[in-house]
């Protein structure tokens, strides 16, 4: 699924855009909500297509160092709540 950038803060990807500055994920025009976390993961993956992105750079990105959280449960949660967001509006 190809990438396209319409302006610095919207993300468009298949039928979804991200509208980053708004923190609002749209399929063809109607919002998807998520929570601030899962959006911030989403973001990240986003603005780094073709690439591999590990889970440390996803932790630096999303959860300041001083922060004391079960990152793979918090991160695991994240990605469950983007793909079953998006899911529900794919048919």
């Amino acid at each position: 699924m190809a990438l396209e950038v319409r302006s610095r803060s919207i993300l468009r990807f298949g039928v979804f855009e991200v509208d980053v500055r708004e923190g609002e994920l749209r399929k063809q025009g109607v919002r998807i909500k998520l929570q601030e976390q899962p959006f911030h993961v989403l973001t990240v993956l986003l603005q780094r297509p073709g690439e591999v992105v590990n889970r440390e750079d996803l932790r630096s990105e999303n959860w300041p160092a001083d922060t004391f959280v079960d990152f793979d449960n918090s991160l695991n949660t994240a990605i469950k709540q983007v793909a079953g967001g998006a899911g529900r509006f794919c048919r």
